[in-house]
């Protein structure tokens, strides 16, 4: 029996766990590797599923690439509005990436905001020989500063989180990691509820669904790869209170988003007296849920996205791709005659307003 079989990988045990505190909620479909649900202002954990099981963070790396660039802003490493290289390695990352054309300058600010929300590896690495001088040099400081926070089970080999099976950690330990974020350095959260910014020409948007869906959702980043799953370390914050939801390893960026929206709902309702918690525990009182680092699932075959070779469930797009393709041919010719024209000219514009500061390109979160 394999390590997800044994963890029964379903949405029960989340649920379970939830009622236990005495809440009442609707199950639904979504699902994930590992849950928790924690009230950031006393730090009590209010749901958990998983916590301490290993796995890939994808780009919730980047958390901690963002805490050891406000650290060095902090001492006086960088500046924040001064200027930042970006090195040939740093601009051979792979997706997702800005991929500014040569010549035009990047700020530090710029890079972290490009780094959070539209989790740009290019921006990272950039970052990352900024303050350390080399990716190697940087990957230390990320372990050190994992050590001194108490993020006992994670390692780190790269800023960004694309695939190594050496880099590793686990929901407690992004939760852990968020709180430090959020306590040492308060004045950089607007970075991580920022819906959109600009860098020269270019205006990118966040990948965080839930800024866009979910009443106080304020920040904190989102991650992917085919190996991780879809990842999202969630903040929200309503009258004052602030909730934290971290998700591993769900199939799909809208189950992922789902869920983690559910958790957070689920967390107000507690603090609105809904339902309370008869005991509630700290973070730091939680038992572990595995007494040794487990084995990492690998969700490749379960990713439902083609990047990842999984066509996942149909979309719209899909469908309306197959009753096009039903037409028969003469009307097909008939009436794609003009409008093959018409895309055509729109083609040509849309590509000729295209910003000259950046293209983005995207594989991974």
């Amino acid at each position: 029996m394999g390590p997800r079989a044994e963890r029964g990988w379903t949405r029960s045990g989340i649920w379970a766990a939830l009622l236990l505190l005495g809440m009442s909620l609707v199950p639904c479909t979504a699902k994930a590797g590992s849950t928790l649900l924690i009230d950031a202002t006393t730090q009590e954990v209010l749901a958990s599923e998983d916590a301490d099981a290993t796995w890939y963070p994808a780009s919730l790396t980047k958390l901690m690439t963002a805490y050891l660039t406000f650290e060095a802003v902090k001492t006086g490493k960088v500046e924040w509005t001064g200027p930042l290289a970006i090195s040939d390695k740093a601009r051979g990352q792979p997706a997702t990436r800005i991929g500014l054309k040569l010549g035009i300058p990047l700020t530090v600010e710029q890079a972290v905001r490009g780094l959070v929300l539209r989790s740009a590896n290019d921006f990272a690495m950039a970052l990352a020989e900024g303050i350390a001088g080399s990716e190697e040099a940087f990957a230390g400081r990320m372990n050190a500063t994992a050590e001194r926070l108490g993020m006992t089970r994670s390692h780190f080999t790269n800023p960004h989180g694309l695939p190594d099976d050496q880099q590793v950690s686990t929901a407690r330990d992004m939760a852990i990691l968020t709180l430090a974020l959020l306590r040492d350095f308060p004045d950089r959260a607007e970075v991580f509820s920022t819906p959109q910014f600009v860098i020269h020409k270019g205006t990118f948007h966040s990948q965080n669904d839930l800024l866009r869906t979910f009443v106080g959702a304020d920040g904190m980043k989102t991650g992917f790869t085919c190996g991780a799953g879809y990842n999202v370390v969630a903040s929200a914050t309503r009258n004052g209170r602030r909730m934290i939801a971290v998700v591993l390893g769900a199939p799909t960026r809208a189950g992922r988003s789902q869920l983690a929206a559910d958790l957070l709902q689920a967390g107000f309702d507690h603090v609105d007296g809904v339902k309370r918690a008869e005991h509630p525990r700290r973070l730091a009182d939680l038992p572990m849920s595995s007494a040794e680092p487990t084995i990492v699932h690998d969700m490749r075959r379960e990713t439902q996205t083609r990047k990842c070779g999984n066509r996942g469930p149909r979309t719209r797009v899909a469908k309306a791709a197959k009753k096009k393709a039903e037409v028969s041919p003469t009307e097909t010719a008939a009436q794609t005659a003009g409008p093959a024209r018409g895309a055509a000219k729109a083609s040509t514009t849309r590509a000729s307003s295209k910003s000259a500061a950046s293209k983005v390109k995207t594989a991974a979160e």
